[in-house]
């Protein structure tokens, strides 16, 4: 260190506070009482919260299995454009 402690400690100690601390105590119990309410709400809320993902996970995997036997079932033609008079092949004919 460039500068001994009790130097440091001296201006720290000159240095005007940037706010009081008449209510510090009170404020600490009042977030420590907030962050109990919020866990145990979050607590509570635990289960509703296991439930709503596990019914979604139930549903994407029951919506996405019966899109893919959907799809695995009819037969598709490959090209979207095929039969069309957009097809490339036709436009690039001049439709000869």
């Amino acid at each position: 260190m460039s500068e001994p402690l009790d130097h440091l400690v001296e201006r720290l100690a000159v240095s005007p506070t940037d706010r009081s601390l008449e209510n510090f105590d009170s404020d600490v119990s009042r977030g420590v009482a907030r962050w109990r309410a919020q866990a145990r709400s979050a607590r509570a809320l635990a289960p509703v919260r296991v439930a709503s993902v596990s019914l979604a996970l139930a549903m994407g995997v029951a919506v996405g299995g019966v899109t893919a036997a959907a799809s695995i079932a009819v037969p598709g033609t490959s090209a979207v454009l095929s039969g069309s008079n957009l097809a490339p092949s036709t436009l690039l004919e001049g439709g000869q």
